[in-house]
């Protein structure tokens, strides 16, 4: 399978902003099939994680299909099967959080304004009860450092949470070598899932 493993070497330090779109591309341009057997195996490494790690409470994002995110939905199936309380993101533009929402069989979704699936009628949860979070994102970097979207949803979400919550990316890609502009609200992730490895930061 042709997946993205580094930027080449004179690219191996790059700003965020230039990272986003290279990978972002990268994204776009894999085939069905690459992106479905990079999918299984990204997803059968992150069922692995979670055995590892015992949680309690996982929160997990619900893809943006127009982003060509991975497909949580067998990790969510996997937690409610081993009586793993799930719980996901609930987007506010305004000031740049996330909400936390139960997330159970029988909620239902919606779409917002900016294709994201969330719940209907959320019913509201305590971040300090997430042992774990899986998170997307475009790239990372070996120090563990995400680039996403580029909102900051994720770092400030991040700085809500116990100190011992498991920061968990999920990425199609292996790290580049590094993030050039990293700056202080940067939070690390402490791992990231990769369909050939399971990094620990």
């Amino acid at each position: 399978m042709l997946l993205l493993s580094k930027i080449n070497k004179e690219n191996a330090i790059l700003k965020k902003d230039i990272i986003r779109k290279e990978y972002a591309k990268k994204r776009q341009e894999l085939s069905t099939l690459q992106f479905k057997e990079a999918s299984s195996k990204l997803i059968q490494n992150t069922i692995e994680l979670i055995k590892k790690n015992h949680p309690e409470c996982i929160h997990c994002f619900l893809p943006i299909e127009s982003k060509d995110e991975i497909n949580t939905a067998l990790i969510i199936q996997y937690c409610w099967e081993n009586n793993i309380k799930v719980v996901v993101p609930v987007s506010n533009f305004d000031d740049g959080t996330l909400k936390t929402a139960e997330f159970e069989t029988h909620t239902k979704t919606k779409l917002t304004k900016h294709h994201i699936p969330e719940p209907i009628d959320p019913v509201w949860t305590k971040n300090d009860a997430i042992d774990l979070v899986i998170t997307p994102l475009l790239a990372f970097d070996l120090k563990g450092y995400r680039v996403g979207y580029g909102k900051g949803f994720y770092d400030r979400f991040f700085a809500s949470l116990p100190r011992g919550t498991k920061k968990v990316g999920i990425s199609l890609f292996d790290p580049c070598e590094a993030i050039e502009d990293v700056n202080e609200h940067d939070i690390p992730l402490t791992h990231c899932v990769t369909p050939n490895k399971i990094y620990t930061f």
